[in-house]
């Protein structure tokens, strides 16, 4: 029997979100940039966990209605990332950033389709 866990897109979300928490629990952050990152993994961890969640109520309707919570979730990341992006001066930490943004808009178009 198939499982959330056999669908691409949870996959590919939960890999981001443990990239993300990894990745930054590395980091000393000021506080300004602390608030950020928290609502990042929490829009990000709640990506897969609708997809989850909806996945384990056995309706495709609603199983729908959490993939569009779950989209909704990406575009909050989205959002932070963007932030994130515009804060930051290092170049390095950029491209870090960058690799999140598009893992995160590969998400959005699974998502979408």
């Amino acid at each position: 029997m198939r499982s959330h866990k056999d669908l691409r897109v949870y996959q590919k979300a939960k890999e981001l979100t443990i990239k993300i928490i990894k990745y930054y629990s590395r980091k000393k952050l000021e506080f300004q940039n602390q608030i950020i990152i928290n609502q990042l993994i929490r829009a990000v961890s709640s990506i897969g966990a609708n997809i989850a969640e909806g996945y384990g109520r056995h309706y495709q309707k609603i199983f729908y209605q959490f993939l569009a919570v779950a989209r909704g979730s990406s575009f909050e990341a989205e959002y932070w990332l963007e932030i994130l992006l515009e804060i930051e001066v290092d170049s390095s930490e950029k491209l870090i950033i960058k690799d999140f943004v598009l893992r995160n808009e590969e998400i959005i178009k699974m998502l979408t389709s």
